[in-house]
């Protein structure tokens, strides 16, 4: 009887972060049709995920805070949810993987991130990098900081993480998600579900060995 009451319970939970009696996310568009909301939220974070390739590259002392990820989330995401930028406060789960409950999630990062600015001088090759983008990506994604869009935000913020190390190295890499190919993908859906499960790394490997590219400097011609 308890299981029944625990599946039915769970069945009918409602997320604070929905519209009552849906699924739909509360965003500042009113959307309440889920096919339109994730056009509109596509396109939009595409939009501000292209804005943030032409930055500059942010110095240690900001890259490597709790607050600059949460900047980040803001960013991307602040044209269309109400949340954007905050931690969320409510358990998730995604299939049958739970992520971080949310009064452990300030502290889980912080350490993380202490954890990845004491690295990131270590780091010599690529095939050092690569192991370093697959342990830390599968740490913060199953923190899950936020209620949405947590893979995006996580990816752009290692992809500035690698445009750091690369300047402060005296290494010439970037992550590059333009290309990314079908097998990509499974590689990345794969490796965050078998990663939590059992903190194996092999499928976020391929994907970021895939995704960490060399450089290509154009030097111009003077005459």
């Amino acid at each position: 009887m308890a299981a029944k009451n625990n599946i039915a319970d769970a069945l009918s939970y409602q997320s604070k972060y929905c519209y009552s009696g849906t699924k739909v996310l509360i965003n500042n568009l009113e959307i309440r049709d889920q096919k339109t909301l994730d056009a509109v939220e596509s396109r939009i974070s595409a939009l501000m995920l292209l804005d943030l390739q032409t930055r500059k590259t942010p110095k240690a002392f900001e890259l490597f805070r709790i607050d600059y990820l949460l900047n980040l989330h803001q960013i991307v995401f602040g044209h269309l949810y109400p949340f954007a930028g905050k931690i969320r406060n409510e358990n998730i789960t995604k299939g049958n993987t739970p992520f971080c409950r949310p009064e452990y999630i300030a502290n889980y990062l912080r350490m993380t991130i202490d954890k990845m600015k004491d690295a990131v001088g270590k780091l010599k090759n690529k095939e050092d990098i690569v192991a370093f983008l697959a342990y830390y990506y599968s740490e913060l994604n199953v923190i899950h900081p936020f209620r949405e869009g947590n893979g995006r935000v996580l990816r752009e913020y290692l992809r500035q993480v690698v445009d750091f190390i690369s300047l402060n190295n005296s290494l010439n890499y970037e992550l590059n998600f333009a290309d990314v190919s079908e097998q990509d993908k499974q590689n990345l859906i794969n490796g965050s579900i078998v990663s939590a499960a059992t903190g194996e790394l092999e499928y976020l490997k391929l994907f970021f060995d895939s995704t960490l590219k060399e450089k290509i400097i154009e030097q111009s011609k003077k005459r």
